[in-house]
């Protein structure tokens, strides 16, 4: 009975210091601006399932993100649209962690030792919970806001590449230098009362629990269909949208909008000047098979000897905006300057 208890109060004591890892570092990378999606929340998740009872590791990911969730400032539950994908991404670590329970014993053998397969191991461990995580949270933003077709699926996967390349990195860095060598040292250590048989009825309401999770992720706000608008948020990043910069004549516009596929300089800047609520004019040339600018917000061409220019990226194209196609994270300036001869 006292080596049950002292068991317990091990396990407690060794929860609370996994949270605490967790909260401190996703806290401490999120205020170094580190890249976006680096990140040992998931790390912290496998590792809750080698060392604590399945009823413990399920809450050392999702306490960890709400801990670190406060100490940033971030309102999780209230306060602005981004909320609505919280539970998608608490029930995706979740069931990171309920795949780690049912596999744990093969997850424990296969870090057993330090070798380079061991090494090979760790990091596909990494890059399969990360591809797992990063399919549900992408669905998840793709079905609380963006509309709900084909095309803006892939438009959504597409815009998380940039992200979800950060996190294989993430993935791949700290199950090789944390996961490997904390459960090859563990799993040495009889003394450290870790749990090794794992009865399948402990495991029952772990699956209750995230399956709950789940359930209501997909309830609530997530039940009304988004329209187009619903996404407008989330366009500030340069690497999920296309900024566009509007220089005239004394006046800036800038905006992000989010780029379909097929999307060119012409149909964003048309995008554009819908929102902000300002007028273009241009002309068709047959010969061209192309549209000229001829005016964007009273600016017209010719005034003053300037006129409308457009760049991508820096670059000067040699062809009609409405020929050039854009992806999220191009950049798309429109001058009103002097053309020299």
């Amino acid at each position: 009975m006292e080596i049950k208890n002292l068991s317990n109060i091990y396990q407690i004591l060794l929860m609370s210091s996994l949270i605490g890892l967790g909260t401190i570092g996703r806290y401490a990378l999120v205020s170094l601006g580190v890249p976006p999606n680096f990140e040992i929340i998931m790390v912290m998740a496998f590792l809750s399932v080698i060392l604590l009872r399945p009823s413990l590791a399920i809450f050392v990911p999702l306490l960890g993100m709400i801990f670190s969730d406060i100490l940033l400032g971030n309102s999780i539950f209230v306060g602005n649209e981004m909320n609505r994908i919280v539970l998608f991404t608490y029930s995706g670590f979740a069931m990171i962690s309920l795949i780690n329970i049912f596999n744990r014993e093969r997850f424990q053998k296969g870090l057993g030792k330090i070798q380079l397969k061991n090494v090979g191991f760790a990091a596909g461990l990494g890059i399969g919970f990360v591809l797992i995580y990063d399919v549900w949270t992408n669905f998840g933003w793709w079905y609380l806001i963006y509309p709900h077709t084909a095309q803006s699926l892939v438009a959504v996967f597409t815009a998380g590449i940039p992200f979800m390349l950060n996190h294989l990195i993430s993935g791949i860095a700290t199950f090789v230098l944390i996961a490997l060598p904390v459960t090859y040292y563990t799993s040495h250590k009889e003394k450290l009362f870790i749990p090794i048989n794992i009865r399948s009825i402990q495991k029952i309401p772990v699956v209750v629990f995230v399956i709950g999770l789940i359930v209501l992720s997909f309830t609530g706000t997530a039940m009304k269909i988004p329209e187009k608008s619903d996404i407008l948020w989330i366009e500030q990043s340069d690497q999920t949208s296309v900024k566009i910069v509007i220089q005239g004549d004394g006046w800036r516009i800038e905006d992000n909008i989010f780029a379909y596929d097929g999307d060119t300089v012409f149909s964003i800047l048309k995008k554009c000047s819908e929102r902000n609520g300002f007028s273009f004019e241009y002309t068709y040339y047959e010969e061209f098979d192309s549209m000229l600018i001829d005016s964007i917000n009273n600016d017209v061409n010719g005034d003053n000897g300037k006129y409308w220019q457009y760049y991508v990226n820096e670059d000067i194209p040699m062809v009609g905006s409405d020929k050039y196609t854009v992806s999220n994270g191009d950049s798309i300036l429109w001058s009103f300057e002097t053309v020299s001869y």
